[in-house]
């Protein structure tokens, strides 16, 4: 409704000049027409006049001459209607100076007419009257000559007329531009500014913010697409708390096998149920890498359901980063061996942190295991840790196909696995740089992709040395 009511707004200025012009062309139209038609009538009736005059010249100076009464009858009815047209002429819309001369021709006719039914038929008369009539006509002459003026008359009328009216639609036009502009203005704020609201509430959705709720004003139909965008954020709230429930109840369900698997293949290891030949113990080898794969996989799944329900507790303790490095780099040493991987590791013996050391030992974790998943045979591993005023920095930089920067706005997203899959490795649960994006956030500190679109993967964190001072 209101879009409606502001295109209606904004044309209806439009609409009162396309209207007053319309009103303005049919009354220029109808002048015309009128000033067409008087002038016609006019120029008749002018030359209706002369006709007369000539007429009763002739028959009045006939009578005068030959005394006949039938001739005089003629006369006297050409003269009554001489006297009809004469006033018909002047009650058309006439200038003061044809009016005056039709007056005047109206009395001369009539003083004529009074002496020919007088006179007696002399020579002198008849001069007389011949010279009255010569006058009678140049009059009518002048008053048709005036009844042409008529028409130049109304045609200056009405160019004044339509003159002022262009005058009074050009400033009307003028004066409609800065009024449109600040109408359309107006309303597109007003129409604009809860269509931004729905925008964000769903910007908001899509970052996974349910928390927050959605209230969007502007018009009805507007205010109930916000409701809408409400109800949908409560049930994907519920949904992603059912997610994480499920995630918790399943990852503790698979503890228990799995503990119970990798303890049995350990005691078969050790040989506590009989020796193991060599084939029985590459099966072994293999039961116990992919129980530990999969025992990481439920870590993963364990610690987002963690860090689903609140900020992680810290447990801050003090310790050397170059330390716990080196531990986690020794954890992955059979798999850069089996990738003949070259490590570059560059670390600065006076890093101390106060953190949470298993916390930050999963940010390593997954850091390294990343970058050796990525990492081709034969690669290039880098790992290095540098120390500013009241910071340090770890960066891992692997030798494989990089991230693309596309990606590197979505490789923190729980479960996005990327556009570009490690080949010939166990493929992971897309947990790992979530769950380490969150336990860097709740050291106070950050993690960002260095270099997208470049040969090689480079993963830089930087964390304060005091760690978070309110810990849990």
């Amino acid at each position: 409704m209101l879009i409606l009511y502001g295109f209606g707004v904004v044309s209806l200025p439009l609409i009162g000049a396309l209207t007053y012009g319309a009103v303005h062309v049919e009354r220029l139209a109808e002048q015309s027409q009128d000033a067409v038609h008087q002038a016609v009538r006019a120029i008749q009736h002018s030359d209706r006049v002369i006709e007369q005059v000539t007429s009763m010249e002739r028959t009045g100076r006939q009578f005068l001459v030959l005394q006949d009464e039938s001739l005089f009858e003629a006369y006297r009815d050409t003269h009554e209607e001489f006297q009809s047209t004469v006033t018909r002429l002047k009650d058309l819309p006439l200038s003061s100076k044809q009016y005056q001369l039709a007056s005047e021709l109206l009395l001369a006719e009539s003083a004529l007419f009074e002496h020919v039914a007088q006179a007696e038929p002399t020579d002198r008369n008849q001069k007389e009257v011949a010279d009255a009539f010569i006058g009678l006509t140049r009059k009518a002459e002048n008053l048709l000559s005036r009844s042409n003026e008529l028409i130049d008359r109304e045609v200056d009328v009405l160019r004044k007329d339509a003159s002022q009216a262009q005058e009074v639609l050009f400033w009307l036009a003028a004066s409609l531009i800065p009024l449109t502009l600040a109408s359309a203005a107006l309303f597109t704020v007003l129409i604009s500014r809860p269509i931004r609201e729905v925008d964000q509430s769903i910007r908001q959705l899509g970052d996974g913010d349910f928390d927050k709720g959605i209230d969007v004003g502007g018009p009805q139909d507007l205010k109930h697409i916000g409701e809408q965008l409400d109800w949908l954020r409560e049930r994907l709230r519920e949904l992603e708390q059912e997610k994480t429930r499920f995630l918790r109840h399943v990852s503790h369900e698979l503890k228990t096998p799995l503990t119970a698997i990798r303890e049995g293949t350990e005691l078969m290891d050790e040989g506590t149920v009989g020796r193991l030949n060599d084939e029985q113990r590459e099966i072994m080898r293999i039961i116990r890498n992919s129980s530990g794969q999969l025992q990481r996989l439920i870590e993963d799944l364990l610690n987002f359901s963690n860090v689903q329900i609140g900020p992680p507790a810290l447990n801050l303790t003090k310790f050397h980063l170059g330390e716990l490095i080196e531990e986690v780099v020794e954890t992955h040493k059979p798999a850069t061996m089996a990738k003949h991987l070259e490590l570059d590791i560059h670390l600065e013996e006076s890093i101390q942190l106060t953190a949470d050391r298993e916390k930050l030992r999963t940010i390593v974790d997954n850091l390294v295991s990343n970058a050796v998943k990525y990492s081709p045979e034969g690669g290039r591993l880098r790992i290095a840790a540098t120390r500013s005023e009241d910071s340090a920095t770890l960066d891992v930089v692997d030798s494989g196909p990089g991230i693309s920067a596309q990606d590197s706005q979505r490789v923190f997203e729980a479960f996005f696995q990327g556009g570009v899959q490690a080949q010939g490795y166990i493929k992971g649960s897309g947990l790992g740089l979530s769950i380490t994006r969150e336990f860097v956030n709740a050291h106070q500190g950050s993690i960002q992709v260095v270099n997208a679109e470049q040969p090689g993967g480079h993963l830089r964190v930087t964390l304060p040395l005091d760690g978070k001072k309110e810990a849990a």
